[in-house]
């Protein structure tokens, strides 16, 4: 059989072709980070991060606020959702301050994956610093001023964010809050003097369950009382509030742990 000259390189590049050409599929490419939300495709993951504003943020507290924020966004892979809101004296009142998904290109998984990606690593790291700034701004709305508000409406800001049965549950929550409940449905008299049962009954009759299943719950600035000097809680309230929030969380599903610090 004769072989032109050139037949023998030019099969193999052909071959290659064509197995690039079915892999990419009808876009003609892998992963393409065209805008910020296609980082969302790459991960399934989500962290909904509530911030309370109805507390005055001291000095302590601002510090505080910003390493929670960053050591959150730390641990946040690519494509991660985080989702920031507020607390405020009504539920209805809560506002999202920020919604997007962390960027970055994916890691290829063989040199077909190499070849065959798009995925523009300049882009990734210029989208990467806009989000960071996103939140970083998100955050300077609110951290200078406390809201005017008379009360903390926490458990129904908590069950309106969690507990849609068509949305699927959040895989992390972090909540920067003391979680002194102060509101219409429970005042705070009621919150820290009710039992565990009468609260959890009210807060079922309210319909302000949470929905966590499987979510890790991490409860930030716990433990200091409404006064002005931000007194500690005393012994046997904080065992309380701890008791009613644990048992808040498990009954949707979740584990809570509370910490006074970043690190706690």
């Amino acid at each position: 059989m004769t072989m032109f000259p050139g037949c023998r390189l030019a099969l193999p590049v052909l071959a290659l072709s064509l197995l690039l050409s079915a892999c990419s599929g009808p876009a003609g490419s892998g992963f393409v980070n065209r805008t910020p939300d296609d980082y969302c495709a790459l991960s399934d993951r989500s962290t909904l991060f509530l911030i309370d504003r109805t507390t005055t943020f001291d000095a302590a507290d601002q510090t505080l606020l910003m390493e929670s924020l960053g050591g959150v966004v730390d641990r946040l892979q690519t494509g991660d959702r985080i989702i920031i809101a507020t607390i405020s004296d009504h539920y209805s009142k809560t506002r999202r301050l920020a919604n997007a998904c962390k960027p970055g290109c994916p890691e290829a998984g063989g040199v077909v994956d190499e070849i065959v990606g798009s995925c523009s690593t300049m882009k990734a790291k210029q989208d990467q610093q806009q989000f960071m700034g996103t939140l970083a701004a998100s955050l300077r709305e609110i951290i200078n001023t406390a809201e005017d508000a008379s009360g903390s409406d926490i458990i129904r800001t908590i069950g309106h964010w969690t507990g849609s049965a068509s949305a699927e549950p959040y895989t992390n929550l972090i909540i920067y809050s003391d979680m002194l409940e102060n509101s219409d449905m429970l005042t705070w008299r009621k919150f820290s003097s009710l039992p565990e049962d009468e609260l959890m009954g009210i807060v079922a009759e309210h319909g302000a369950l949470a929905r966590t299943p499987g979510t890790t719950v991490r409860v930030i600035g716990y433990g200091r009382l409404h006064d002005k000097a931000r007194s500690p809680l005393p012994a046997a309230l904080d065992a309380k509030l701890r008791g009613f929030w644990t048992r808040y969380f498990f009954e949707g599903g979740g584990q809570v742990e509370f910490s006074a610090r970043t690190d706690g």
